[in-house]
């Protein structure tokens, strides 16, 4: 029973196996190629492999959580840009009071939602006209 053992499992010559001759070079040539076809499994492999980890790593709430950022990141930058502007402006009405230059108030002037009714209901007629009342 050991024996018929052996012979199956090929440690000693078994009939049901078929032996072939190799040669050195078809051993080489095999191993090249099957190094070659791993290797070009690995390449073509990667740029799944990297979309299939990108895709895990972002979830819905990530997404989010990436779009808030860029939106807090956006508005402190428009918030900066606008502050800027306004204290630009500000100091540059000092230095002009500190050379003595006065502020017209008369350029200064408000459209209120009143003035704004009237010209959309009565239409732009006399828009340029000189009306002295106003100022």
């Amino acid at each position: 029973m050991l024996e018929a053992k052996r012979l199956q499992t090929g440690f000693v010559r078994d009939s049901k196996q078929r032996s072939s001759k190799r040669s050195i070079f078809s051993l080489f040539s095999e191993d090249v190629l099957g190094t070659t076809e791993g290797m070009l499994e690995d390449i073509f492999y990667l740029p799944s492999a990297a979309i299939q980890r990108t895709i895990g790593f972002l979830s819905a709430h990530r997404i989010l959580i990436g779009i808030f950022l860029l939106s807090v990141l956006a508005n402190i930058f428009l918030s900066s840009r606008s502050t800027v502007g306004y204290w630009h402006t500000r100091k540059a009405e000092e230095i002009m009071i500190k050379a003595g230059v006065n502020r017209n108030n008369a350029m200064i002037r408000m459209v209120g939602l009143n003035e704004i009714d009237e010209l959309v209901s009565h239409g732009l007629t006399g828009v340029n006209e000189t009306n002295n009342s106003l100022w």
